[in-house]
């Protein structure tokens, strides 16, 4: 069975009559009537009773009328389904990230991206940069916020955006006074930090900072959570250093200062297999891009 005989039986069900459903198809009524014919040959029976002054459905023909109807009617919906698809508006896509895009990058970019593809499935879950290289290399996710540089020959990796640190202080500690911290005013300090195993990549810049500014920062505490760190450093048992974005979460008791600009930038990336392609993916890091 083919389509057009489908088309063919609807168009000759509507007018009842071969000679205007040719007419109407733009076509031969020999033909017709032959499609006509082979489609009841195939059904095994009469979809229409003819005679020649009139032309009527049978009980066959008119139950027929309305499973063709619904199965033209389902293919233009699959062919509808498929051009979105391969646009990028349906579908679903996972997403890691880490903490330092929490509360930045990430609340804004889903914000416009949903806004733009309301139909697309998001699920979004908070990893480490290596967690992420590990769910991206299983399946479990599609598309990694990273801390960069990362280098690994099987992913694509494109860094978006290029953050300062700032330096967390309790909000009565002398540093508050100024605008800006040079990182050898922090020797003496207690320092508070990610675990290094679950540090955003942020742990080992900040060794590397300080031992630049000629000392080894002297970690009193760890933590895994950047409101668990702020906690602390609001409790008054030490400071911390965080990339910029963490200034849009605001904590009571804390207060952040910029640190000299000489101080090496940390680095947040998007990384994604190189072998799996997806347009949902590509219209999300062009949001991302965009914002």
């Amino acid at each position: 069975m083919e389509l057009r005989q489908l088309q063919y039986f609807l168009a000759v069900a509507e007018e009842l009559s071969f000679i205007r459903a040719a007419e109407r198809l733009q076509m031969a009524q020999p033909p017709l009537s032959r499609q006509i014919r082979q489609l009841e040959i195939e059904l095994g029976i009469e979809l229409f009773y003819r005679t020649k002054r009139r032309v009527e459905l049978t009980n066959g023909g008119q139950a027929f009328v309305v499973e063709a109807n619904q199965i033209l009617a389902r293919i233009e919906q699959g062919i509808r389904v498929a051009q979105r698809a391969s646009r990028g508006e349906i579908g679903q896509l996972t997403i890691g990230f880490e903490g330092s895009s929490t509360y930045d990058v990430i609340p804004k970019s889903l914000k416009i991206y949903r806004d733009r593809f309301p139909q697309v499935d998001l699920a979004v879950f908070a990893m480490t940069t290596e967690e992420q290289i590990e769910a991206l290399f299983k399946g479990d996710i599609e598309l990694g916020f990273v801390v960069s540089p990362l280098n690994d020959n099987r992913l694509t990796i494109e860094t978006i955006l290029s953050e300062s640190l700032v330096v967390a202080l309790p909000e009565n500690h002398p540093l508050v006074t100024q605008s800006e911290v040079e990182v050898e005013q922090l020797e003496n300090e207690a320092f508070i930090t990610f675990q290094r195993n679950r540090g955003c990549g942020i742990y080992d810049r900040i060794i590397a900072v300080c031992q630049n500014a000629g000392f080894s920062p002297r970690v009193i505490q760890e933590a895994d959570e950047m409101q668990v760190i702020l906690g602390f450093v609001a409790a008054g048992l030490g400071i911390s250093l965080l990339s910029a974005s963490v200034e849009n979460f605001h904590r009571p008791g804390v207060t952040y200062r910029k640190l000299h600009s000489s101080t090496p930038k940390v680095s947040l990336a998007l990384a994604w297999r190189k072998e799996n392609s997806s347009v949902v993916r590509q219209n999300f890091i062009q949001v991302v891009k965009e914002f």
